[in-house]
């Protein structure tokens, strides 16, 4: 979009904000701001004046956002990069809809802190961290803030403001959908109630929240444009032994081949990737069989989240208060995924034999070499004990590890012996697809089998119960300016996660015909048919769709095949703190202040895996163990505020930490200045250390597998098929750190009617810890392949590497013909990161007599900078600004610009608001399948708007509130293109307009 787009499109905002013939008044009266603790400090101020960069986002632009959703209202800030707020769990940066995590600057969602009422929080999920109707602000501190709050504020802090001192009672009712297209909702149902009592006040609040689903099919167009396919397929491809054209005997070689069935049956769907049940038995492109699994996934989960908060203040004497709060959260949420994921150990399966009665390889000498099988070409082989399975002799000349069947004296005639099928290895296959039938009948309760539609469990299927209790003691001094809060915290975050996956054991097992599911004793063991033939009928390598299996899969077989586990989680996080806080010492300036403190935290974590992983049984992955792991850290902090001048206040605070296990101690000072030499300008500065403790599963967790895109330059294998990236912890990690510089300047202009500003800051990290991908670990070893004068076309030296004894990495596990089908990879201290903005804005409020008051806002956010250096050399190197990283899963997708531009207008009883929100064109940096996409995604501009009306009697004495409103009313979507998902779905809102209503209701 050009910038005269973006001109004309906030001309249109503003002449649409000034045309509405409806009026409101500003809330917000300064008089309320008496004094607070300003998040970035401890000591309580007169204003919202601060050294450090931050942003105030009071309720009635929280209510304004047009969004029950505080995850969407982060991800729309300029300054925020990589919020998820829609659904892509396949995609190189898997994003779930109801879990956003705040991801200042891009720097990961650790490099955040996340605070309620100044105090940590273990749930970084901002979807349900709290119900909207008890959330008096947020502020948004964009700076380092380790020196007082400890780790994890890297990027700066969120703390939410709770609505403590309320009274009353009021509901709240917020709807939201998709216009036309009523493929999407949202509700929302918030009350707080809040009551003086003897010598206290209490106000409590709960929230229930559903949000509804979305499918990708539901998009169309970004379903046709997307990448969906994968070439692990079901059925799948096989190494096929070739035979002489003239004796018919083995003559030691294979080809890669297709099931003869992959193709054939297109189903309901047909090609079409917007329908369900489309290329049923896959899609044959050359020698691969391809799956395609758009039509299971989503773009939103469906969720359920019930809130509940507790505040209640009691005061013992005149110096002597207590604060207790409780916090509750239960999210509930599903997700649809492919029947079963690729990526899983085929490399251990047996050879899939001829007498397979599923197997589709009939065997035969290719005398025309025309690759069918013709009159005169099938082979025959000996039968002496007449048992209808093929005699095998003491030869192996394929050395596939099977003796090989005996072909008859006269292999060409039908009646010198039976026909048999060729014993084949798997070279890419998915335990289910969407032919035949689908496993369900036999599992337990809860732990159901596939949906009607085919599809499975996501990566996203969870149940988490979340709950915090804080009580603070707080003792004014008599006779001194001086407080001592004691705080203790004790929180638990409970997780059960439900995951997809087959047993390798009934594999193999089926594989062998050994499989024996059924109860029932006259049933005999049976065979796993993963074959196109278990719902196709296939004679001579053809297969028609007859309505006729050759042998289909008993739902015996696969319930006992597939499963759904359910592996638990359970958090839990204690801390003790004591904080000091009054005047200090006269200096000719003003009185400096002081705050002085110490805090002990301790975090313990347990996993629980399902007994399948714990059994190594798991085919996607392998193995995952149940563990534990705990760590406590002690610390000291303080804070002066120190007045230099009449215009000019020094901060000074720090941290000391000492960490149990092997992470060290660690100190973090922060210096910080405000400099106002007239009343209408400030000058602020910054410089601080911060940093960011691994987690216990960096440190501790056992192995954890996935799935990730990968190619095998090694091999030409450049198709970007999901693979199993396997990744363990490394208790020899150390903390991650950063030095941040900021600089800031605004002015007050007008009677303070304008304020502008603009924020200059820097953030040097480093010790980053690298997840290595997959692709990376495969890269490496690629370079040290070419690094000993090696050449990708000397097919004998590619052989060699990866051979046995060959000197590939051992973490790079392959099958028997080579192909690669898992990745080990690890965690170390190994990146580097350094990330420069400039976040610019301006506020100007207009009063007038007759037409109500304005409020015109712009922030805007400058990404000058975003270098990596991921620690695996040249290929992890490189500036993030104004890309896509689609390959760099550490950095996500980074806009040079990004602009928020509102006007609100008030006016009696009305009110109403335009925004406009515009993202930067960004480079695409990556092909799948060597298919073509743009250069660069185009610039976007959406428009928001909402009005209400507050009725002041409209029932009894008591107030109402209207709103209905749009998000995005312009209905605008970028173009498709051909990546995960076919939308950058980190940027990019994939609902299109959505049309809501709040009723806010005072009782």
């Amino acid at each position: 979009m050009s910038n005269l787009k973006l001109g004309v499109g906030i001309a249109v905002a503003c002449a649409a904000a000034l045309s509405l013939p409806i009026p409101a008044a500003l809330a917000a009266d300064d008089d309320e701001l008496e004094e607070v603790v300003v998040t970035g400090s401890y000591i309580k101020r007169d204003s919202f004046d601060s050294a450090s960069p931050l942003t105030v986002l009071d309720q009635a632009t929280i209510e304004a956002s047009a969004t029950a959703n505080l995850g969407e209202l982060i991800a729309d800030q300029p300054y925020n990069y990589g919020t998820s707020f829609q659904t892509n769990t396949y995609a190189a940066r898997p994003q779930v809809s109801n879990s956003s995590v705040a991801n200042m600057r891009g720097l990961g969602t650790r490099a955040t802190l996340n605070l309620i009422d100044g105090k940590r929080v273990i749930e970084t999920n901002l979807v349900g961290s709290i119900p909207s109707v008890a959330i008096a602000r947020m502020d948004i501190l964009k700076d380092g803030a380790s020196a007082l709050y400890g780790t994890d504020a890297v990027a700066g802090v969120i703390n939410v403001i709770t609505r403590k001192n309320f009274s009353g009672v009021k509901t709240s009712f917020f709807f939201n959908e998709s216009d036309e297209r009523d493929d999407f909702q949202e509700q929302v149902y918030d009350i707080i109630a809040g009551s003086d009592t003897e010598n206290g006040h209490i106000t409590m609040a709960a929230s229930f929240k559903r949000i509804g689903e979305l499918q990708i099919i539901e998009r169309p167009e970004f379903a046709r444009s997307q990448w969906s396919k994968s070439g692990t397929g079901h059925p799948g491809t096989w190494s096929v032994p070739n035979r002489d054209s003239v004796t018919g005997v083995l003559d030691g070689t294979a080809t890669r081949t297709p099931d003869p069935g992959c193709g054939v049956s297109n189903g309901p769907g047909g090609t079409d990737l917007a329908a369900r049940f489309n290329y049923l038995s896959g899609e044959l492109a050359g020698t691969t069989c391809r799956f395609h699994f758009g039509e299971t996934w989503n773009y939103m989960n469906p969720s359920e989240t019930v809130n509940f908060w507790m505040n209640y203040q009691y005061e013992f004497s005149d110096n002597l208060s207590n604060e207790f709060d409780v916090v509750f959260i239960r999210f509930e949420t599903e997700s649809r995924g492919s029947p079963q994921n690729p990526g899983g150990r085929v490399e251990e399966f047996p050879i899939f034999l001829g007498d397979h009665p599923g197997n589709p390889f009939r065997a035969f000498a290719d005398t025309d070499g025309d690759g069918a099988i013709g009159d005169g070409e099938r082979l025959y082989a000996q039968d002496a004990d007449g048992d209808g399975i093929p005699d095998r002799g003491t030869a192996d000349l394929n050395g596939d590890g099977v003796m090989d069947v005996l072909l008859s004296a006269t292999p060409f005639d039908s009646t010198s012996g039976i026909a048999f099928n060729e014993d084949v290895d798997v070279i890419a296959l998915r335990a289910l697809g969407k032919i035949g039938l689908l496993p369900g009948g036999n599992q337990p309760s809860g732990l159901s089998g596939l949906r009607w539609d085919g599809a499975n469990n996501g990566n996203a299927t969870w149940e988490d119960t979340d709950w915090r209790i804080t009580d603070t003691l707080t003792y004014s001094v008599p006779d001194s300016s001086w407080e001592i809060a004691g705080t203790v915290i004790y929180a638990e975050d409970y997780n059960t996660f439900t995951t997809k996956n087959s047993s390798q054991t009934a594999l193999i097992l089926g594989i062998n015909g050994e499989l024996d599911p059924d109860p029932d004793p006259s049933v005999l063991a049976q065979y796993w048919n993963p074959f196109a033939s278990q719902a196709l009928n296939c004679v001579d390598r053809i297969c028609t769709d007859t309505g006729v299996a050759t042998y289909q899969n008993s739902v015996a077989v696969l319930d006992a095949v597939h499963f759904n586990g359910r592996n638990l989680s359970d958090t839990e996080f204690s801390s003790l703190q004591v904080i000091g806080t009054g005047d200090l010492y006269e200096l000719p300036a003003g009185m400096m202040q002081a705050a002085f403190g110490a805090e002990w935290r301790k975090v313990s974590f347990m996993s629980r895996q399902g007994p399948n992983e714990n059994a190594c049984d798991w085919h996607e992955g392998g193995c995952e163990f149940d563990w534990n792991a705990s760590q406590d850290v002690e610390s000291v902090f303080f804070e002066l505020v120190v007045p230099a001048l009449d215009s000019l206040e020094i901060n000074l605070a720090g941290r000391y930490s000492d960490y149990g296990g092997g992470i060290g101690s660690d100190f973090n000072p922060k210096v910080s200045m405000l400099f106002q030499p007239i009343d209408m300008l400030s000058i602020r500065a910054s410089y601080s250390e911060s940093f960011t403790a691994p987690s216990l599963g960096a440190q501790f967790g056992s192995d954890n597998c996935g799935l990730q895109t990968m190619m095998d330059e090694l091999t030409g294998d450049f198709e970007a098929t999901f693979r199993v990236r396997c990744l363990s912890g490394n208790p020899n990690l150390t903390p991650e750190t950063a030095e941040i510089t900021s600089v800031g300047v605004s002015l007050m202009l007008f009677d303070r009617s304008l304020n502008i500003g603009v924020d200059y800051i820097n953030y040097d990290f480093s010790d980053r810890i690298a997840q290595t991908t997959g692709q990376q670990v495969i890269d490496q070893d690629l370079a040290r392949f070419l690094s000993l004068g090696n050449s990708l076309t000397d097919a004998a030296a590619v052989a060699a590497w990866i051979g046995p004894g060959g000197g590939e990495s051992p973490n790079i596990i392959r099958d028997s013909s080579g192909v690669l089908t898992r990745v080990l990879a690890g965690r170390m201290n190994a990146q580097t990161m350094e990330h420069t903005a400039w976040d610019i804005y301006a506020r100007y409020n207009l009063d007038t007599d007759s037409f109500g008051n304005f409020a015109f806002d712009v922030s805007a956010t400058y990404a000058e900078e975003f270098s990596y250096d991921l620690g695996i050399g040249a290929a992890g190197q490189g500036d993030g600004a104004g890309s896509q990283n689609e390959t760099i899963g550490e950095v996500p997708p980074v806009p040079e610009w990004r602009a928020v531009g509102s006007i609100n207008w008030f006016m009696g009883g009305h009110s109403a608001m335009v925004r406009v929100r515009w993202i930067d064109e960004i480079d695409q940096d990556i092909l799948y399948f060597g298919a073509y996409n743009p250069p660069t995604l185009d610039d976007m501009l959406y428009t928001d708007i909402n009005y209400a009306y507050t009725f002041d009697s409209l029932i009894g004495d008591r107030s109402t509130k209207f709103e209905i409103g749009a998000r995005n009313v312009l209905d605008e979507f970028p173009d498709p293109i051909f990546n995960l998902g076919g939308i950058e779905s980190y940027l990019h809102d994939i609902r299109g307009r959505m049309l809501y209503v709040r009723i806010n209701q005072d009782i």
